[in-house]
């Protein structure tokens, strides 16, 4: 599995259900941090310290294993096939990238 690509950016952050419902990105086609350069250009520069725009970056500085540890430190299962929001679910939806 790769975090890059597979995780939406509220599984990663591990957002509750209402901040998710408050959230313009939740449900977008494109990532988080695209969403809001849209409705704030000053909040990219916040985008670009989140660990969720580091670890989507092809070019992250950070190697896998200081991804699967950092994801780990944040509680979020890493040793699952899916993101742990989505276990035992059938709606292939819920597994956008952001």
């Amino acid at each position: 599995m790769s975090l890059r690509s597979d995780w939406p950016c509220w599984e990663i952050m591990k957002c509750n259900s209402e901040n998710i419902a408050q959230c313009p990105a939740y449900k977008a086609d494109e990532p988080c941090w695209e969403v809001m350069r849209k409705l704030d250009a000053y909040s990219f520069n916040i985008c670009r310290d989140c660990i969720v725009y580091v670890i989507k970056q092809k070019d992250s500085i950070f190697s896998q294993e200081e991804i699967l540890s950092i994801m780990h430190q944040k509680g979020v299962d890493v040793t699952g096939i899916q993101c742990p929001g989505n276990q035992g679910r059938n709606d292939a939806a819920t597994v956008e990238s952001n």
